[in-house]
């Protein structure tokens, strides 16, 4: 079960952002195979269903110290659990929702987020027609009481889904009330304290990107996972 945000359920053994990344996807995988009732995994079961290799599995595994047997492989539960509290899952944390039209509506009714020890406590929005509406059980204030409300309820993260003219007021916000990360869907490359963790998740670059990698194949070299990367420039 998950700590609360000053628990001691947190791991503290630093982990590389690339194996950090592959982890949090490892765990989707696992427990996909719990669900079948899957009770081991080898590393290249494993692999073969993210789409890298055996070697990278074992390797990616080897920082959450002993995980399982040669020739044995993972027991599927106990490697889960590991990946969890290697990625601090098992701390929870309170986030924000900031913008409430479609997109924020739609992540925050549909990613299982309590699932991964993140409750969403508050949400904001400007727009008089949204505030005092609910999401679910969750009332939508004012994006005036966005310091304050962070504050009084010990919010650490927070998801930003606002147009780019308020986004960095909004994220300015965030920050007084002591959110600490934040996922920003907005066009706007916010400009924040070193401390603050800022992912941005600009989704019309991924229709981009992903129109590049077919229209032009030839410049392209495909990752084991089927990710596209450029290919590097001539001298």
């Amino acid at each position: 079960m998950a700590q609360d945000d000053h628990g001691s359920g947190a791991t503290t053994r630093k982990i590389a952002w690339p194996t950090a990344q592959r982890l949090s996807e490892y765990l989707i995988v696992l427990e996909e195979l719990k669900a079948r009732n899957t009770a081991v995994v080898s590393s290249r079961e494993l692999a073969g269903i993210y789409g890298n290799n055996a070697n990278q599995v074992r390797q990616d595994l080897s920082c959450l110290g002993h995980t399982g047997r040669v020739g044995q492989g993972y027991a599927v539960r106990d490697l889960e659990q590991m990946i969890r509290a290697a990625l601090g899952l098992t701390v929870r944390r309170k986030m924000a929702l900031v913008g409430c039209g479609r997109l924020g509506t739609t992540l925050a009714m549909h990613i299982p987020l309590a699932n991964y020890g993140m409750d969403l406590v508050a949400a904001f929005d400007v727009a008089h027609h949204i505030v005092g509406t609910h999401i679910g059980p969750m009332l939508v204030e004012p994006s005036a009481r966005i310091t304050e409300v962070c504050r009084e309820r010990g919010v650490k993260l927070a998801v930003l889904t606002v147009p780019k003219s308020t986004a960095q007021e909004a994220a300015d916000q965030l920050v007084a009330g002591g959110v600490e990360g934040i996922l920003n869907y907005t066009r706007l490359r916010l400009r924040l304290p070193p401390h603050v963790v800022v992912q941005n998740r600009q989704i019309v670059c991924a229709f981009l990107q992903l129109n590049y990698a077919t229209f032009n194949q030839a410049a392209l070299t495909v990752e084991p996972n089927g990710e596209a990367s450029p290919e590097p420039a001539a001298d």
